[in-house]
């Protein structure tokens, strides 16, 4: 019974540092894109985050460079689009 006194400890001790070394961390970080969205065949599309400066115009992109004109989005399910200082529209690559 004496000896069980001290090996427990021991053992408990023990399996606490093979525990520790067999977890496996999460190290991924997870970043957090901003998006701005256009409605596609009546679908919604995310884009990215387009820099629409506030003016009179409606802010918009061109799907590639003899692709559709959309009007961006803040959200999803948004009836005003977003406004912009410019009325020619920004070309992205889809």
């Amino acid at each position: 019974m004496k000896k069980l006194k001290v090996i427990l400890p021991l053992l408990a001790i023990i399996f606490a540092i093979g525990v520790a070394f067999a977890t496996v961390g999460d190290n991924s970080k997870t970043e957090l894109q901003a998006n701005d969205y256009v409605q596609l065949n009546g679908t919604w599309q995310a884009i990215p985050e387009q820099s629409c400066e506030n003016g009179e115009f409606t802010c918009q992109v061109q799907l590639g460079q003899n692709g559709p004109v959309l009007d961006v989005y803040d959200e999803r399910g948004d009836n005003q689009p977003k406004a912009s200082a410019s009325d020619m529209p920004t070309v992205i690559i889809p």
